[in-house]
């Protein structure tokens, strides 16, 4: 009977080493499979980064062209709000024609002032392609506020985006 016992022992040992572990090949198809994920991750992420920073941009430019108003509208005389002529006068002064370039030079007007600290915080915020135009409409009060800026620098990004916003002050 001990014989018979030592035989059935010895049958069942070398099948249990056989099932035990996971082979080279298990491991090889594993460690594929989770190169693939991560490089999906990867590539998921990147792209998330290049549409964060497209969104920054155009959000920043959102925040100037609203800075933009609201010097106008700090600016405003009172009188402006009653009389057209005097609103006129006042408009004309922030008028800006399409300028990529901050013109540097002594303190001038409040007006010229303003428009020179926007087109740098355009230029500072937005890149040294940024460009901004103010056109006020002496008549209707309504101003329109334009920003253009280059994101071709971001992978991804576009040349020639253009903001416009119009509003009374």
């Amino acid at each position: 009977m001990r014989v018979h016992q030592r035989k059935h022992a010895e049958m069942r040992s070398p099948a249990r080493r056989q099932m035990t572990g996971a082979g080279l090949l298990e491991v090889l198809v594993a460690v594929l499979v989770l190169g693939i994920g991560l490089l999906g991750v990867a590539a998921t992420q990147s792209v998330a980064l290049k549409a964060n920073q497209v969104s920054a941009m155009r959000s920043q430019a959102i925040i100037e062209s609203y800075g933009m108003l609201d010097a106008i509208r700090a600016a405003m005389p009172p009188e402006a709000l009653t009389s057209s002529s005097a609103r006129a006068t006042f408009l004309a002064a922030y008028q800006l024609q399409r300028t990529c370039n901050a013109s540097a030079g002594a303190a001038g007007t409040l007006a010229e002032n303003d428009l020179r600290q926007w087109v740098t915080a355009l230029r500072n915020d937005l890149g040294e392609g940024a460009c901004g135009t103010v056109a006020c409409n002496p008549k209707s009060g309504e101003c329109a506020i334009t920003v253009e800026w280059d994101e071709s620098r971001l992978p991804g990004g576009q040349s020639g985006n253009t903001l416009t916003i119009k509003s009374r002050p």
